[in-house]
């Protein structure tokens, strides 16, 4: 079982693995639900890239989707995911801090 979660857990971070999902997920966390022409319109991206990401991110349920007629709206699925990108740019804020104070140093 723990070996199945432990994949799971490895197929969730891989889906957060580009920086166009990141740009999603942050949209989003602000927004809460929004329309895929909303996220284009938004990202300045094709259509066609934002719905192959936005699928990677349901398949493993990082976000989910409702169709309404012809329009598709997606949302975070569970606010943790919210906490953890929060998280790692915290931790990547105290890299930076950390690798200023070495260049000054010098």
């Amino acid at each position: 079982m723990e070996e199945i979660i432990t994949k799971m857990v490895a197929d969730y971070f891989q889906s957060l693995a580009h920086p166009t999902r990141i740009e999603i997920l942050e949209l989003l966390q602000s927004s809460g639900e929004m329309c895929v022409c909303e996220i284009v319109e938004k990202l300045r991206k094709d259509q066609s890239n934002v719905s192959r990401h936005l699928n990677a991110l349901k398949t493993v349920g990082v976000v989910e989707f409702r169709g309404e007629g012809v329009r598709s709206f997606y949302k975070v699925k569970y606010k943790e995911a919210d906490k953890i990108l929060d998280l790692v740019k915290s931790v990547l804020q105290k890299e930076i801090r950390e690798g200023q104070k070495i260049l000054q140093a010098f």
